[in-house]
């Protein structure tokens, strides 16, 4: 029997508000699995002083905390998976960077220090990156962050199916959700993968949001992919559960 591959698919963090708890739970599952590959499914940053709509004037988060709070997840990703390969692909989010670039800092938009890759310091991390309108295949599936919005769990993942007419797994949505469909001659699946943001960002009432990730195990030309649901800091995976563990703080003597 062929050895599968696994491969472990996150997104949407949206670094300064990640939800630290949910980041702890899937560096200690990358700790514990040790995947081949690790895909960031964009808007692992959210690039908040750049966006265009109105900002909260008490948040004091600036473009630079940002980008500290990258390095250090991204340090974190590499220290549980030093072997691993990493692929970034670009969220809408991330795409917020260029389209300042280019509305409000023409002249700046061409220094290379500035580009994404450089600015992140990527290659320090050995981290791959994709800009948005490269998604990548490996096998017969799909990964790209997505730009489709329905209305109900799996149907952005039925939305993405029909534009890209393949194998699709995608991010943006923050919900987690599955479709299926079989043609004359073909099967094909698509899936959202879910978030690892806070379920309560400060621009939405209890938006319907889900957390979690996504598991794609590749053996030749066939992948199967598993779906982790997280919910009040706790899933379940391969029948055992996995809940936050919070650091002990030691009495002083």
């Amino acid at each position: 029997m062929a050895i599968s591959e696994m491969h472990v698919v996150l997104s949407d963090q949206h670094i300064p508000f990640q939800d630290t708890v949910l980041e702890d739970l899937t560096i200690e599952f990358l700790k514990e699995h040790k995947p081949t590959t690790i895909h960031l499914l964009g808007d692992v940053l959210d690039f908040y002083s750049l966006s265009r709509f109105d900002k909260n004037p008490a948040r004091l988060t600036t473009l630079q905390d940002e980008l500290d709070g990258s390095a250090r997840y991204f340090r974190r990703l590499r220290s549980v998976c030093p072997k691993a390969r990493i692929i970034y692909s670009e969220g809408n989010h991330e795409n917020r960077l260029r389209r300042y670039l280019w509305s409000q800092a023409r002249a700046l938009s061409h220094l290379r220090t500035l580009a994404f890759e450089e600015l992140l310091g990527l290659g320090d991390y050995d981290i791959e990156w994709v800009d948005s309108h490269s998604p990548y295949k490996i096998g017969s599936l799909l990964f790209v962050h997505g730009e489709l919005v329905r209305r109900a769990s799996g149907a952005s993942a039925k939305g993405h199916m029909d534009k890209f007419g393949c194998n699709v797994i995608h991010g943006h949505t923050h919900r987690l959700g599955a479709h299926y469909h079989r043609t004359y001659s073909d099967m094909m699946g698509a899936w959202e993968n879910g978030c690892l943001c806070t379920l309560d960002p400060e621009y939405a009432v209890k938006p319907d949001w889900q957390n979690g990730w996504s598991v794609v195990w590749f053996n030749g030309d066939r992948f199967h992919v598993e779906q982790i649901c997280v919910v009040d800091k706790e899933y379940v995976y391969h029948g055992k559960v996995y809940k936050h563990k919070p650091p002990r703080i030691r009495k002083k003597k």
